[in-house]
């Protein structure tokens, strides 16, 4: 799958990942349709955050479709970034 990935400052880059697995009895997987980066991440495309790695994934204001859940949800789904 394509990720949107910080370069440094002013750089970025659309790279495969690896498709995710779930890690937890309570994890979700989403196939997201749309998805865009908040303020911070304006930021981190700046240089404004000098904590953010080259490497880092951007996006995670998404909407999806809920592919697969774990064992253990029940209905409620919890999103984590990565």
């Amino acid at each position: 799958m394509k990720a949107l990935i910080y370069q440094g400052p002013g750089k970025k880059v659309f790279e495969e990942r690896p498709i995710p697995e779930i890690e937890s009895p309570t994890g979700a997987i989403v196939r997201v349709g749309k998805t865009t980066i908040c303020g911070t991440g304006l930021h981190i495309l700046k240089g404004d955050v000098p904590t953010c790695a080259p490497g880092r994934i951007l996006g995670h204001e998404g909407v999806g479709v809920v592919e697969k859940t774990g064992p253990g949800s029940q209905g409620s789904i919890q999103a984590t970034p990565c």
